[in-house]
């Protein structure tokens, strides 16, 4: 069934025919519950409705009788509750007043998402559904205020309609109409004022200034007023001949506008200046609410350019059709816009000529696009938005639009939905604004979903949004979806760009390198690609090859990937084991378990560390995960990196819970670098009995540290003597030099000079061919050695050497995992003679103290 009352009522089957009901009180029955359809209507008022004010003593009898034809007759579905009744339709369409409403829902929203042809489309199909006065053929006093409200709500929506044909400079085609219609309701200033801008651009100024007197003199005799100031100001510009007239297309600022003070002042100040035509750029990633700061400063500005305000929306445009438009805004029309581009930028500029006028320009795909909608001459400005930085046109001043800060973005949910729903659950709050990234676009979905449930708790919500799989389904509601805004970014890249979106979605949320980019395109050289990406606010520079995806992107990107972007991977987790390779052999060799053996060539890149070291350690997890064969490559080479850098933490959560004895042995050396000694002796004596010979060398080795921190100095010096063989089964020089180093530390606490001197020897001996660090402390321990033999002279010369050896480095010991102590300086001779005097200059080790 479908019904109508914006005109006679009005009842048809599904095929069209109209279905009549006999008796004024039926049709009066039906004529108010349709007007209230979908809400409960009261018996009283019912009552009141049919007999106006006298009913009879039957009444309640009577009314249910009405009720019970109309289900019989109509096949409607009234229900009731508590002394009230209801009827519901099943679909919009199916009451035409419905239908309006929503027609003109859309329109507005259309017209606030800068789409002038939807909007007037949706409103010129909610005026069309008008067939008359509503139940023009019903008398029911009771419906009078709720019909009058209508009929105001439907003259308000011919305005707006009439604001945007004009705003599109279709001033021919609503001439007639405006001329009926302020006709009908001569008190209507707005009408008038519409009515005088279409004559006026249409060449009939003297019918526009008639159109003024008439209405004036209306106003004076029928309210003793004077026209408003909008009016006037009309007037006074048709008798000045002036037939480009301050016309506002701004679309209406958003009322919950939140935020963004720093931005606004800034982009203020920069459009009031005096001597130039400024160019503001607004940039930033699509969803960061560019678009609605443009319209909140521009209505910021609106007093400072009394001349018009001009918008245009230019996506998917081409620069000519813009330009008309504009041109039909600045009062030409037909044959007064040329056909070639550069003409019409002549004479929009030349409309433009000593006027002060804002032209806000939303959505700008590149410079080409907007290089010949600019003003000439100063008092003009430009406010443009672009998800691109648009950094080739000149004298443009850009500002990066980013997201929200938390506390903004907890402000918007709550102007959205309300601040006491919010206040009561700040923490679900605070885990929904984190999930949309602080995006404007996602936060006034999330509550828009919100504000229509008033029942539904944040906490739910928020738990929907965690499965990230789900999540941009989540931010979705009517028109408004963040998937819908990501996608034109996407679709406007290059394709090798969009193979890189796709790739990094792939990505766990991370800092992303430049070289990671190439490894997922299996590429030598990807910069161009990235700043692609970056120039259109894809990708957000963090540093000078660094670089980060907004959460949001990065799903999208996921949820766009092929089956060949997942095995991009692979390519990835082998160009990191190239270079963690490369970086694991530049440093010093102090973590002994790890003996690197050739793996691949070079790689055309170089790690930034430590800024790539958390994307290491996810990588080698991420092969870990999968099973890959390079995971256990990876984990030692990532480790080497780790122990160098001091980072246990990082080590720990890449070796803990893995059972595997070298990670045993990783963590039993955390827990001796931490100073705990008891479970750092269990492990490294349960790897001592596991391990081949090199782990078994190291464990001995680890459990000789022990020992001599608990200064039991004789089972050191045998552990140290015991690990020095092991180490020489393997021919692993820097193993056996640091167990000799440690043997010769044991030797001279326990008395034992001669044998001290004598390891200490050897150990440089095999330290002369590594590295300088290594060569400088086996010279050290000889001198410490001397020491315990009193011979300060020969002690004073291998210092000397040793200091020699650091002299070409800013901080030799630290190179060597061996953290400074407190004053330490970074001069090799201060620092050698510390080390010697304190007894400290041995191995890798750490927390040796025996002043």
């Amino acid at each position: 069934m479908k019904f109508g009352v914006l005109g006679p009522l009005e009842v048809t089957d599904d095929e069209g025919r109209p279905i009549a009901l006999r008796g004024r009180h039926q049709r009066t029955l039906l004529a108010v519950l349709l007007m209230r359809a979908g809400r409960q209507v009261s018996v009283d008022h019912l009552i009141d409705a049919l007999w106006e004010g006298t009913p009879p003593k039957s009444c309640l009898s009577n009314l249910h009788t009405y009720l019970s034809r109309l289900r019989e007759r109509l096949d409607v579905q009234i229900s009731h509750h508590d002394g009230r009744y209801q009827l519901d339709v099943d679909n919009v369409d199916d009451l035409d007043l419905h239908a309006f409403h929503e027609h003109a829902r859309a329109g507005r929203e259309a017209a606030r998402q800068h789409d002038a042809p939807r909007a007037i489309a949706h409103f010129r199909a909610a005026l069309a559904l008008w067939r008359g006065r509503p139940l023009s053929d019903l008398s029911v006093p009771a419906l009078e205020p709720e019909i009058v409200q209508l009929e105001g709500v439907r003259l308000n929506l011919v305005e707006e309609r009439v604001d945007l044909e004009l705003a599109a400079g279709h001033h021919a085609d609503v001439v007639d109409e405006l001329g009926l219609l302020a006709a009908q309701h001569p008190l209507r200033e707005r009408l008038a004022g519409q009515l005088m801008l279409a004559l006026t651009a249409t060449g009939r100024q003297a019918d526009a200034l008639a159109v003024y007197r008439s209405t004036r003199n209306t106003l004076v005799d029928s309210l003793g007023v004077e026209p408003g100031a909008d009016l006037q100001r009309v007037h006074e510009q048709v008798l000045r001949g002036d037939d480009t007239f301050p016309v506002c297309q701004l679309p209406p600022d958003t009322p919950d506008f939140t935020g963004r003070a720093a931005e606004i002042e800034a982009a203020v100040s920069e459009l009031r200046s005096p001597h130039t035509v400024p160019i503001v750029v607004l940039s930033g990633e699509p969803g960061v609410g560019k678009s609605a700061l443009a319209v909140h400063v521009a209505h910021q500005v609106r007093g400072h350019f009394p001349d018009g305000q001009l918008f245009a929306h230019l996506a998917g445009k081409e620069p000519g059709e813009v330009l008309a438009g504009l041109l039909r805004a600045a009062g030409c029309s037909g044959a007064a816009i040329p056909e070639r581009i550069e003409e019409r930028t002549a004479v929009l500029r030349s409309r433009l000529a000593d006027r002060r006028v804002l032209v806000v320009l939303d959505d700008a795909s590149s410079v080409a696009q907007v290089r010949h909608l600019l003003p000439g001459t100063p008092g003009c400005a430009v406010l443009l938005t672009s998800r691109k930085r648009l950094s080739g046109l000149p004298g443009a001043r850009v500002f990066r639009v980013a997201p929200l800060s938390d506390m903004d973005a907890r402000d918007l949910l709550a102007r959205v939905t309300s601040t006491s729903r919010v206040a009561s659950e700040a923490v679900a709050a605070d885990r929904i604004a984190t999930m949309c990234g602080n995006l404007p676009l996602a936060l006034r979905i999330a509550a828009t979903r919100l504000s229509a449930r008033p029942h539904l708790s944040l906490r739910y919500l928020a738990d929907r949004m965690d499965d990230e799989r789900k999540r941009l389904d989540e931010l979705s509601v009517g028109e408004l979806q963040v998937r819908a805004s990501l996608s034109l970014s996407y679709d406007a890249l290059s394709p090798l760009a969009r193979k890189a979106f796709r790739r990094l979605g792939m990505l766990w949320p991370c800092t992303i390198s430049t070289w990671m980019v190439a490894a997922l395109l299996g590429v030598d050289d990807a910069d161009g690609v990235v700043e692609e990406l970056v120039e259109a606010s894809l990708l957000e520079a963090t540093g000078e090859v660094h670089h980060r995806m907004h959460d949001l992107l990065r799903l999208y990107g996921r949820e766009r990937a092929s089956e060949e972007d997942q095995t991009a991977e692979q390519s990835l987790v082998h160009v990191a084991l190239g270079l963690v390779d490369a970086a694991a052999r530049r440093v010093p060799r102090t973590l002994l378990i790890a003996r690197l053996a050739d793996v691949m060539d070079p790689m055309p890149f170089e790690l930034d560390l430590p800024a790539d070291q958390a994307n290491l350690i996810a990588i080698t997890q991420l092969a870990r995960r999968n099973g890959w064969p390079q995971a256990p490559l990876l984990v030692e080479r990532v480790s080497v990196l780790l122990w160098h850098d001091s980072a246990w933490n990082e080590l720990a959560a890449l070796h803990e819970g893995v059972d595997d004895p070298h990670s045993r042995y990783v963590i039993a050396l955390i827990h001796y670098a931490r100073g705990r000694y008891d479970e750092a002796e269990a492990g490294f004596a349960a790897c001592a009995t596991s391990l081949d010979e090199q782990g078994k060398a190291c464990a001995l080795l680890g459990l000789a540290q022990v020992a001599a921190v608990r200064g039991d100095h004789e089972q050191a010096f045998t552990l140290a003597d015991s690990s020095t063989v092991h180490f020489g089964a393997t021919d692993d020089r820097h193993g056996q030099a640091s167990a000799l180093r440690m043997a010769a530390i044991a030797a001279g606490r326990l008395g034992l000079a001669e044998e001290s001197l004598e390891r200490s020897r050897a150990a440089l001996e095999l330290a002369r061919d590594l590295e300088p660090g290594h060569t400088a402390l086996a010279f050290a321990e000889v001198a410490l050695s001397h020491l315990f033999r009193f011979d300060l002279d020969n002690a004073r010369t291998a210092r000397t050497e040793a200091v020699a050896m650091l002299g070409g480095h800013a901080n030799p010991l630290h190179d060597l995992g061996i953290v400074a102590e407190p004053g330490d300086s970074d001069d090799p001779e201060t620092t050698v003679t510390k080390r010697i005097l304190l007894g400290l200059a041995g191995g890798g080790w750490h927390g040796i103290e025996d002043p």
